[in-house]
């Protein structure tokens, strides 16, 4: 399950990236909205982020809840990727090479924690099980 779990976050990553951010190449609108920058876009993704770590594979109590929470971890995923392509391509105008640079690197460094983040999770609902046993 640890190696499911470890390709299908790749793939979504990757099919993500390239249809979000170089193939549709979305970007969110133009003028310039502090509220979506500060507020909205970091509210949401903060909240995001609380289900994907509040949310184990380890405590689910069936398996209806246990691919349940595989969807959500494909749909929370799926949407981060979402929510770092648009913002990255809404700001690379404004930033030189390096800026551009550095700003994907923190962008996908913190989708990559996450999928490093899911992998563990899983690997430790896998340990609990064969302990248990």
């Amino acid at each position: 399950m640890i190696l499911f779990v470890l390709i299908r976050d790749i793939i979504i990553f990757a099919a993500g990236v390239w249809f979000f951010e170089f193939w549709l190449d979305f970007k969110l609108p133009d003028e310039n909205n502090l509220l979506l920058f500060f507020v909205a876009i970091p509210i949401i993704w903060a909240t995001m982020m609380q289900m994907w770590t509040s949310i184990s594979y380890k405590e689910q109590p069936n398996r209806i809840m246990y691919w349940v929470c595989h969807l959500l971890g494909v749909l929370l995923l799926f949407c981060s990727v979402f929510l770092i392509s648009a913002v990255l391509n809404t700001i690379e105008g404004s930033l030189d090479q390096t800026g551009n640079i550095m700003f994907h690197f923190v962008g996908w460094s913190a989708i990559v924690g996450i999928i490093i983040y899911d992998v563990v999770d899983i690997s430790r609902m896998e340990s609990s099980k064969k302990e248990s046993e």
